[in-house]
């Protein structure tokens, strides 16, 4: 009896943890464009505390982080590889034409490219930033929000509870940066077709549990940004 009541109070305890993981991310970006207002700075509390230190530190307190680390990556599965670059593609193209369709409004590419300038960004490497962007951004994000909160989560909740969840937090921070580069209206739609996404690759993970298939889907996604920011700094 005693255990059936603890059991309950422990699921509550780690959800409002995942909660606090979840929270912390948008702070992070917070702290870093609106703040601190630099690229820099928002990398590292991003990617560096949140993305890469909260996983390492919570895996290493539970004692199993060297087999969960060879859990996210496991057997490269040829058809979820198949999956995750097909639909990559069609999110890499649909995200290039809409950024391309809302960037031609007169005057906002320069508006676009001050903020990112103001930010830290300069032409000289744009081309480093968007390498960045791509390859080590979209990776990071899948193991903190496919790979760590998703797979807690659906301990303590069931899995379409959890998917919705992890691409709730996971979308949230997009808010800040969509809301600083194009307004709010334009950031809070820009927030609900990456929470979209999210559910994508919250579907994808059920179906290949490694972390290729959303990455690698990710990455081209990502890419359609890397190229609008390119032409942005070169038109």
């Amino acid at each position: 009896m005693r255990n059936s009541r603890r059991f309950p109070l422990r699921q509550r305890s780690q959800l409002l943890l995942l909660f606090a993981y979840g929270f912390a991310a948008t702070l992070a970006v917070f702290y870093g464009l609106v703040v601190r207002q630099d690229l820099i700075v928002t990398f590292f509390a991003f990617h560096i505390l949140v993305c890469m230190g909260i996983p390492l530190v919570h895996g290493w307190l539970e004692g199993n982080l060297l087999r969960h680390w060879k859990a996210a990556w496991g057997r490269f599965e040829p058809q979820g590889a198949r999956l995750g670059l097909l639909l990559g593609a069609i999110l890499m193209v649909g995200l290039a034409a809409g950024l391309w369709l809302l960037i031609r409004a007169e005057g906002r590419a320069d508006s676009i490219r001050g903020i990112l300038q103001h930010w830290g960004l300069e032409g000289n490497w744009v081309w480093l930033f968007c390498l960045y962007l791509v390859a080590v951004n979209s990776l990071l994000e899948e193991l903190m929000w496919r790979g760590f909160v998703l797979q807690r989560l659906q301990l303590v909740a069931s899995r379409p509870a959890a998917v919705l969840l992890s691409s709730f937090f996971y979308s949230l921070y997009h808010l800040v940066i969509g809301s600083g580069l194009f307004g709010l209206v334009w950031g809070i739609f820009i927030t609900l077709l990456v929470f979209a996404s999210g559910v994508l690759w919250g579907w994808m993970k059920g179906l290949f549990p490694e972390v290729y298939p959303t990455w690698f889907s990710h990455l081209l996604a990502d890419a359609g940004i890397a190229l609008i920011v390119l032409w942005i700094f070169r038109s």
